[in-house]
């Protein structure tokens, strides 16, 4: 499995803009296409910031589904309004679960979910996911 993390950097005022597309139409036209959305979030410490997580079965479905949304119907007709909301919208990485941990769904989730990022220099081995899973 793929999971994007994507943090767009937004114009003044506009995240809740962006949300309203995200809940409105955004979010039914990638999972129409065979995206699973994860989430989508408000940064507690910067109003300016709208975060996403979206999966894919592996590199070719994200190919397949990133063509299938951003060459659609429901892109072309909110793209102008939705990339009018934002300053950067580059910062994505491409993540896999480490070990054994599967994503989590978020729909009807009752408890919070903490996500860290760690960066590494270099592929990290067995014992550092093991640390980091028990962390």
């Amino acid at each position: 499995m793929i999971v994007e993390l994507r943090q767009y950097t937004l114009r003044p005022g506009q995240r809740d803009v962006l949300i309203e597309l995200f809940d409105g139409a955004l979010a039914e036209g990638q999972e129409a296409v065979g995206i699973t959305l994860i989430g989508w979030f408000r940064d507690l410490d910067d109003p300016d910031q709208f975060v996403w997580l979206r999966s894919f079965r592996d590199m070719q479905d994200r190919a397949r589904a990133l063509a299938a949304f951003y060459d659609g119907p429901v892109w072309a007709e909110h793209r102008g309004e939705a990339n009018a909301t934002m300053i950067a919208s580059e910062n994505v990485l491409l993540l896999r679960p480490a070990g054994n941990a599967s994503v989590p769904s978020l729909k009807n989730q009752a408890e919070p979910i903490v996500v860290s990022i760690h960066y590494f220099p270099e592929p990290v081995d067995d014992d550092a996911l093991e640390r980091l899973e028990r962390e």
